[in-house]
């Protein structure tokens, strides 16, 4: 027997890649595999371009080099994220994968609010908790 899914757009969260440089590629594989909307920077379009990924949306602060069909691109005047989410938020997406290097946590609370946020980075995977939110845990595993 086969499995069908249909997935509605904007059913499945966003994927906002920032850096990927200490992302697992598999991983990334698992966060593509529902074919989310993926917006990324100049940087991450070099490597996702370099492993032959599409993406839908390029934040960026040149002149685009990548070139692909039904490409959305918007000038990015201070910072990547903020233009990223401030996109998502005004599409109306519930939710987004974030791939991000170092950065503060500050940088994400201001939009924790208004769109639900799972973010990646250093190796942590970072929820901003919502009143009412639970998460089953196994015994012994660490919470930053």
């Amino acid at each position: 027997m086969s499995s069908h899914h249909i997935v509605r757009e904007k059913q499945e969260p966003a994927l906002l890649i920032l850096e990927l440089d200490f992302f697992d590629e598999e991983h990334l594989g698992q966060l593509l595999e529902w074919s989310p909307t993926v917006l990324v920077n100049d940087d991450a379009a070099e490597k996702l371009h370099s492993l032959g990924i599409k993406f839908d949306v390029l934040l960026t602060q040149n002149k685009p080099v990548f070139l692909q069909d039904n490409l959305r691109i918007f000038l990015v005047k201070e910072d990547a994220l903020k233009t990223g989410l401030q996109f998502l938020i005004d599409e109306k997406y519930p939710a987004v994968n974030i791939i991000a290097g170092k950065r503060s946590i500050h940088d994400f609370l201001v939009y924790a609010d208004q769109i639900t946020l799972v973010i990646f980075s250093n190796n942590q995977k970072i929820y901003p908790v919502k009143s009412g939110f639970s998460k089953w845990k196994a015994a012994g595993e660490m919470i930053y």
